[in-house]
């Protein structure tokens, strides 16, 4: 992309802030909450095409054949491969190696819809008063055919085991387990017999049964782990493929589990993640064709698809659904600046979400090309997904949405206002925190230096702090309730239900753990949380009427926005997708929010007739 394309198409909206988009839009790309969850789906309705330059998505699956070797890519090392942990760049290896109780069903031609599956558990039965749910365990389940379990069949003693791990060690647990967290919902995990494993719950949950298929919460190990094997060095588990291999800085290697328990899924033998790091030397691979297709997440910028569609026409484009650039705006409540409501406002209004989207999912170029393109704006409920679509508002319909909407509109007159009023008419100086590795993506750094680049347009300037993911970010920013200074970027993980009410609690309840915000409705700094928040958040979780529910996250979002304990993303548009035709069934099977990456390794097969198997 050249920097006379922003002067061309987007002269008359950004003249003042050419430099900006100059500074950061050039190397911005991945899609960072996608990086970390995979938030991309098809639009159900939208503009139509007419460039002539899509592919359309077919199910192939009655012509697939098994074989081959699918080569994708990540981007950094993994901090840990303990899938009671949560580090970002193992997301793809807990969703595809790692087994849970239940799963998410596949969207097949359409976007998935959170819909709960069965994975260890064949089946399951909630009680009438909504306080157990008994699973079913599936016979004959089988773990990897690597040592020192080479194989062996799933018994409920792993199943204890892993719930008993986790209850101690893992970073979701305050989460689920009450005995950690007395407002976490599961009481207990007992197996009264060698089939069954009954839940029993504190109060009622309309999303208790998703809980236990979040890729991050209670992942199944060998009752081996610890004593036999360590699982922070190697993964072993149930799911479609095992880690075969993992050389450091270098590649991860699935290969396909023989006795994994659905046979007509998992069509190839092995899948290839060389740890690429660099964006340029990605592109070049995958321009080569040496990767088939880039992880989401760390896949071809949206400004360079068309121009390497044109460069490479034997690639295919594909429209992905909406696309989200950028992590979630968190706030130190130690600096009290930030306490003050108005601070938080204006740094919201500094925000131009428009431009964002324009820079960062290079919509006017897709729409001069003739391509297909919806935006949206984030509110609190930050996800594109489409299976909160009706359960979220944008605030760009200020009908429905009422008049808070006006705290996500880009106005720097306000926004000034706002600070002068909270005694910062000279603007404020913040410490900015994040990781400095690629965790995050690897356009991470350019994409926090367009935010700023806007918000010193209100007089706010930033003392940048880029720290180790694994050592200082996660002990220091991510995981301490925003008990820091400053401000910090962060992602995932996805909520610990896929549920819109999940949402809602992974952030904002005061009793959720570590991804609660803490804040305090006060202003004082405590982490009390906000009582009508706490409030409305529990009267959701127990309410199973669904359009009563979804009139309860509505009135929340709005309340939310005056608020604005956090920045949760700024938008996303109509995302464009790219995979070379070898690969099959690409954007026909479609993951929910939790098992992106497991869908597509399950669904897709090779055709080795087509390109780049297929030498053109």
């Amino acid at each position: 992309m050249t920097h006379g394309y922003w002067q061309g198409a987007l002269e008359t909206r950004i003249r003042r802030r050419r430099a900006l988009i100059a500074s950061g839009a050039a190397l911005a790309g991945a899609a960072l909450a996608a990086a970390c969850g995979g938030e991309e789906d098809s639009w159900e309705e939208g503009p139509k095409d007419t460039s002539g330059l899509l592919t359309k998505p077919v199910d192939t699956t009655k012509q697939a054949r098994r074989g081959g070797v699918l080569k994708r890519n990540v981007s950094a090392d993994a901090p840990s491969l303990d899938p009671h942990q949560n580090f970002a760049p193992v997301v793809p290896f807990y969703e595809t190696v790692m087994g849970r109780l239940v799963g998410f069903k596949p969207g097949i031609m359409e976007f998935a819809t959170e819909e709960v599956d069965g994975d260890l558990a064949e089946g399951w039965e909630l009680s009438p008063d909504k306080l157990q749910i008994t699973f079913k365990l599936r016979p004959g389940t089988k773990w990897h055919p690597v040592a020192p379990v080479n194989g062996r069949a799933v018994d409920v003693q792993d199943v204890i085991f892993s719930w008993e791990r986790f209850s101690r060690i893992g970073s979701q647990r305050g989460g689920l387990v009450n005995a950690v967290n007395p407002a976490a919902p599961v009481l207990s995990v007992a197996a009264p017999d060698s089939q069954t494993v009954v839940v029993k719950l504190n109060e009622p949950l309309v999303y208790a049964l998703a809980l236990f298929g979040a890729r991050e919460n209670f992942n199944i190990l060998p009752r081996e782990a610890g004593d036999q094997y360590d699982p922070r060095a190697k993964m072993i588990g149930t799911g479609p493929y095992y880690m075969a291999d993992y050389q450091r800085s270098v590649a991860i290697t699935l290969k396909r589990h023989p006795d994994y328990y659905d046979k007509n899924v998992a069509w190839v033998d092995e899948i290839q993640y060389p740890i690429i790091p660099e964006y340029a030397q990605m592109a070049s691979q995958f321009r080569a064709g040496n990767i088939y297709v880039p992880l989401v997440g760390t896949g071809i910028q949206q400004e360079d698809v068309l121009q390497l569609k044109r460069d490479v026409p034997e690639i295919s484009l594909y429209q992905s659904g909406a696309l989200s650039f950028g992590v979630r705006l968190i706030f130190g409540w130690k600096t009290a600046a930030l306490r003050d409501e108005r601070v938080r406002q204006a740094l919201s209004m500094a925000y131009d979400r428009d431009l964002w989207i324009d820079v960062f999912n290079n919509a006017p170029a897709f729409e001069a090309a003739g391509l297909p393109v919806e935006r949206r704006w984030f509110s609190s409920i930050s996800s594109v997904v489409e299976a909160y679509d009706g359960w979220r508002l944008d605030p760009r319909d200020e009908k429905a949405f009422g008049p808070n909407a006006k705290y996500y509109k880009h106005d720097v007159a306000e926004a000034k206002k706002l600070l002068a009023a909270a005694g910062f008419a000279n603007g404020l100086e913040l410490m900015s925190s994040g990781p400095r590795g690629t965790e995050y993506g690897v356009n991470f750094p350019r994409e926090v230096e367009v935010r700023e680049g806007m918000q010193a347009e209100i007089g706010v300037r930033f003392i940048p702090n880029r720290i180790d993911y694994q050592t200082e970010f996660i002990p220091k920013f991510r995981d301490v309730n925003g008990q820091f200074e400053g401000v910090a970027y962060r992602s995932g993980p996805p909520p610990t239900s896929s549920d819109a009410v999940g949402v809602l609690t992974f952030w904002y309840f005061s009793k959720a753990g570590t991804s609660f915000l803490g804040f305090d409705a006060g202003e004082k700094g405590d982490g009390s949380g906000d009582p009508h928040v706490d409030r409305e958040i529990k009267r959701a979780q127990q309410e199973f009427d669904t359009n009563k529910r979804k009139a309860i996250t509505q009135e929340l979002d709005r309340y939310l926005a005056k608020k604005m304990y956090a920045i949760m993303g700024l938008g996303g548009a109509s995302g464009f997708s790219m995979a070379w035709p070898a690969v099959q069934n690409f954007e026909a099977y479609k993951g929910a929010q939790q098992n992106t990456n497991r869908i597509q390794n399950m669904y897709w097969w090779l055709d080795d007739t087509k390109p780049p198997l297929r030498r053109v």
